[in-house]
């Protein structure tokens, strides 16, 4: 017997290591990165690999780390009241961070791991004999998704290891972390490239419908800017998307999450997925996240903070984004009443789950967990206009933030007319309406915790919720507290593993 190590370090993902034993023979032929990339099909399938790797194949990986924007926030709880399950996704929602928590650290392994294989592809396809322009699309896609991982990362570490060439394992363990403002250095310069080298989403053929587009390269750069406070270039970047007549708001608000709505009109970049029996092409989040009494996990579920967020506004965005318990949202069937919706309160901390995963009975796929189709939209034409409203705002020209903004409540305002009307504000009064407008219309799609920390209010922002948690009389949430936050949760804890294999070249954040 031969043992043979592959070690998906940063090389091809950071410190994630598998072993396997194969028999000794003599092989018919070998498939090695020196003689892969060596037509046009070999690089297209490398870059759609980096896509897949991007979003992995199991619930544990990356896909449950993305409720982290909602429960790391006062918009929802870990949601499913069982104790002992997922115990350190209730620690994440209490702010009781630990260094040692693997929900933690499989996001940091895991999108490291999607950012080795796009840098083994790019130097792959760089020397690689195929046509020019092709070429320079696909390294122009494979820049978008290296600087999207990044982007992932630096939002909730901060500056990680820096890594834009294929390492050795133990080249990857000495680098040590850059700083934010490099790495969102890095992210610019990549979107930047990626933009100039990607099509417009209308020059996308239908085969690559929900492929990087020009658009998507745009649009991130905005919120890079907008992450950096750089308001000029935010405000630019945004405006060449909203100049390029590719995206818009026809979408009705209750029809974006769809599973007949794969990239729609909205839709800037979002994750394809997949009802394919064979393969893990789908999502975990809508069985994570749905009622436990409809076959699903429980987690994530919307507060009563959140619910009486859209009451105070009087706001029929409410209902396609939180499901209440006896809510109508569908037909009685033999096994389950969906025209009063159980929630089961008896495990769920908040008596609520998101609308927005809810996929109805008829749309479910057989043996759904890791095969449902609804697409995870990423970055839509809603959240592009409202980054414009908050880099104008910023730069003085509240015309152009008010037009931004309304366009967002003109849209929602057609579910129910004359309840969403436009905003008038100015001044410190606009850009409150501006960060409301996000919380609502954005609600329950993992922006939440991200934004407070951005905007330098996640601590007055949780403080303000556990104040209204102790006073508030709902049947189902009262009393409940997110009671250890602090200031060393602007940042998550660079995984203990990290530091350890390592050797103490990566350090910690404060607090930890």
């Amino acid at each position: 017997m031969k043992k043979y190590c592959l070690y998906l370090s940063l090389a091809l993902g950071l410190s994630l290591q598998s072993c396997e034993d194969f028999l000794t023979q003599t092989p018919n032929g070998q498939q090695t990165t020196a003689n892969f990339y060596t037509n046009a099909e070999e690089c297209t399938a490398a870059v759609m690999g980096c896509y897949a790797l991007t979003d992995q194949d199991d619930w544990w990986k990356i896909d449950r780390s993305r409720m982290f924007g909602d429960a790391g926030s006062d918009d929802a709880w870990k949601g499913n009241a069982i104790a002992g399950d997922q115990r350190e996704f209730g620690d994440f929602s209490r702010f009781f961070w630990l260094p040692n928590n693997e929900w933690f650290d499989n996001r940091y392994t895991f999108i490291f791991q999607a950012i080795g294989n796009c840098n083994a592809a790019l130097a792959g396809i760089e020397k690689a004999p195929i046509d020019a322009a092709l070429k320079q699309k696909l390294l122009g896609e494979l820049k978008f998704i290296r600087a999207y991982n990044y982007f992932e990362l630096v939002k909730g570490y901060g500056g990680v290891p820096l890594v834009l060439t294929t390492l050795t394992p133990a080249e990857a363990l000495a680098v040590p972390r850059a700083s934010a403002a490099d790495c969102y250095a890095q992210i610019i310069k990549d979107l930047q490239e990626a933009a100039a080298a990607l099509p417009e989403k209308r020059d996308r053929p239908g085969a690559e419908k929900g492929r990087a587009t020009k658009g998507a390269a745009n649009a991130y750069l905005a919120k890079a800017y907008l992450y950096t406070e750089q308001w000029a270039p935010a405000q630019q970047a945004a405006e060449a998307v909203m100049n390029s007549a590719q995206y818009n708001l026809n979408d009705e608000f209750s029809y974006v999450w769809n599973v007949n709505n794969h990239n729609g009109n909205e839709s800037i970049f979002e994750l394809n997925y997949s009802p394919n029996q064979t393969f893990n092409l789908g999502t975990s989040l809508t069985v994570v996240m749905r009622s436990r009494a409809d076959g699903g996990w429980g987690f994530n579920t919307p507060s009563s903070n959140l619910e009486q967020a859209f009451l105070r506004e009087n706001d029929p965005r409410l209902k396609w984004t939180i499901i209440r318990q006896g809510d109508s949202v569908g037909t009685a069937t033999a096994n389950f009443d969906y025209s009063n919706y159980n929630t089961k309160p008896s495990e769920n901390e908040s008596g609520r789950t998101s609308r927005k995963m809810f996929v109805p009975l008829a749309d479910r796929p057989a043996n759904e967990r890791e095969h449902a189709p609804l697409n995870r939209i990423e970055m839509r034409y809603a959240d592009l206009l409202l980054m414009h409203s908050e880099a104008s705002y910023r730069l003085g020209q509240e015309t152009k933030a008010l037009s931004s903004l309304n366009l967002v409540r003109a849209r929602a305002n057609r579910l129910q007319p004359g309840t969403v009307l436009p905003r008038r504000s100015t001044g410190a009064q606009l850009l409150n309406d501006i960060w409301l407008e996000r919380r609502l219309e954005l609600a329950m799609e993992g922006h939440r915790y991200y934004d407070l920390v951005r905007q330098h209010r996640l601590v007055a922002v949780i403080r303000a919720f556990n104040a209204y948690q102790a006073t508030s009389t709902d049947p189902y949430d009262k009393g409940k507290l997110k009671d250890q936050i602090s200031e060393s949760n602007n940042l998550f804890p660079i995984p203990t593993n990290q530091i350890q294999l390592s050797g103490g070249v990566v350090t910690q954040n404060p607090g930890y």
